[in-house]
């Protein structure tokens, strides 16, 4: 990894250098398609995490405080249902002005340098995976003709369907599976696989699995089609598969976990009352690795401003367990896609079908691989022995007619510090069945007639620099509030 940071730090002066303005986010006239594409591939990969501002504005402040699993006094704005819109826009800005361009420059110099095979199948699966969180956070979004600024001179893309927008990556991960061959070029440049092409057809599948079943309350034929597709194909069979980036300590804003930059910049971000809870009342292991073991014994209160928490329960942001830093360091990995939330869906999708003996497999195996991750990925001091998770599934047995509840519930655990993905299941599943604020009174500030919101909104400065598509895209998917659902969010 070291080897490459100075090639990295090249790269970034050579592919970021843009303001906020539109035309910047989708054109980049240093781009060439002389570099070699290994590297960029690095880069790329390395931004899809997400820089500290970014992601903690958006993933952290925003989303995780919408699935009550973290809460932060300094900037309660979601977990009150207001808009702060640096935080529910600094996602989209950023991954539009380095990210999708990335993307789309290396599909683009495959294509020109003929090369089909294995390496285009990974670019074009992982487009997928990065234009997958901002239309389930979003909705309707540039797609098609996004990012391709610097090759047809089209700076302001249209807006496309969320739905039609699905279809296509549906078919991109059949068809970038079917690309990859036995080998890769990329090797080491392959900060995710290092050039695995057998984890990499996992990956795509399990994205597909994961991509149909967030359409099952839609599409149900469509659903079982993909998802039966996806699990043929070959999923994720155990954490060895699981999709993650290998961080190290090194400069700022380069290769380090965006958590560990935050844990230390905003101290009033504390574990929230409701997944603190749930984790207590259920006996579960993971509570002493997802909190801070030496910290306060309990979760932020949800839906309160410092004011309120004072004047209602004595109390303040002290009071709660912060996240355990075990898990927050600058070269902790970060979890793109993991074999627990996979498992979990297969679960589900065989529960639905009546195959309760697969499902209890499933959901054991992924309950069993999210608790054992932390010693595996993380550090060994967190290692959740075998005989323990036993003892778990015992007392919080498999059960056929709460499969739905329970399978939800896991999922919201086993996607903690991936926030996005917690956020867009609960608006599928439903679970867990999250009471907004915290079941305290509605926030006088609230923006959403006291519903816990469904999606995030587009920056503002989308009506000046991007202005007819912007308010064709308001026609047709409904106004840019927290309220407005994406095509899939029906239940």
């Amino acid at each position: 990894m070291k080897k490459i940071i100075t090639l990295f730090i090249t790269l970034s002066m050579i592919l970021v250098s843009c303001d906020e303005g539109f035309e910047e986010l989708n054109v980049d006239p240093t781009a060439s398609s002389s570099l070699d594409v290994n590297p960029k591939f690095s880069y790329l990969f390395l931004k899809s995490v997400g820089e500290e501002g970014e992601l903690s504005f958006t993933q952290i402040l925003c989303n995780g405080q919408l699935v009550q699993q973290v809460i932060d006094q300094q900037f309660p704005q979601s977990s009150i249902y207001t808009v702060r819109e640096d935080l529910q826009t600094a996602w989209w800005l950023t991954q539009y002005t380095t990210t999708i361009k990335s993307v789309v420059d290396i599909i683009n110099q495959l294509e020109t340098e003929g090369n089909v095979g294995t390496e285009m199948g990974i670019a074009r699966i992982w487009k997928v995976f990065i234009f997958h969180v901002l239309v389930d956070q979003y909705g309707d979004t540039p797609y098609f003709d996004a990012g391709k600024g610097f090759i047809d001179g089209n700076v302001r893309p249209a807006y496309d369907d969320d739905q039609v927008i699905y279809m296509d990556m549906l078919k991109e991960l059949e068809e970038g599976v079917a690309q990859i061959g036995a080998a890769s070029t990329l090797g080491s440049a392959d900060l995710v696989y290092n050039g695995d092409t057998d984890k990499w057809k996992k990956f795509g599948n399990s994205l597909m699995l994961r991509l149909a079943m967030r359409i099952k309350n839609v599409d149900a034929s469509g659903s079982n089609t993909w998802a039966q597709k996806a699990i043929n194909g070959g999923t994720m069979a155990s954490n060895d598969d699981t999709a993650f980036m290998i961080h190290t300590d090194g400069p700022a804003d380069l290769n380090r976990n965006p958590w560990g930059t935050y844990q230390p910049r905003y101290a009033f971000a504390r574990i929230g009352a409701t997944l603190y809870d749930w984790l207590d009342s259920n006996g579960d292991p993971r509570l002493n690795i997802l909190a801070d073991p030496n910290g306060p014994a309990a979760g932020n209160r949800y839906g309160l401003e410092n004011d309120q928490l004072l004047a209602i329960y004595g109390e303040s942001p002290d009071s709660y367990a912060r996240v355990n830093a075990a898990i927050t360091q600058n070269d902790s990995p970060w979890i793109f896609l993991s074999y627990a939330q996979t498992a979990l869906l297969e679960a589900e999708f065989a529960a639905a079908g009546g195959d309760h003996i697969t499902g209890e497999a499933k959901y054991d195996s992924a309950v069993k691989a999210h608790m054992q991750i932390w010693g595996s990925h993380y550090d060994a001091s967190l290692t959740i022995d075998d005989a323990t998770v036993d003892a778990y599934l015992l007392a919080n047995p498999y059960n056929a007619a709460e499969a739905d509840r329970m399978i939800g519930e896991q999922y919201w655990a086993a996607s903690f510090l991936d926030f996005f993905e917690a956020f867009s299941n609960f608006r599928r599943s439903g679970y867990p069945a999250l009471q907004p604020f915290g079941g305290h009174a509605p926030h006088p500030s609230n923006t959403t007639n006291g519903a816990i919101p469904r999606r995030l909104i587009y920056p503002n400065t989308e009506g000046s620099v991007n202005a007819d598509n912007f308010n064709a895209v308001l026609q047709a998917q409904g106004p840019n509030d927290q309220v407005t659902r994406v095509w899939w969010d029906v239940n």
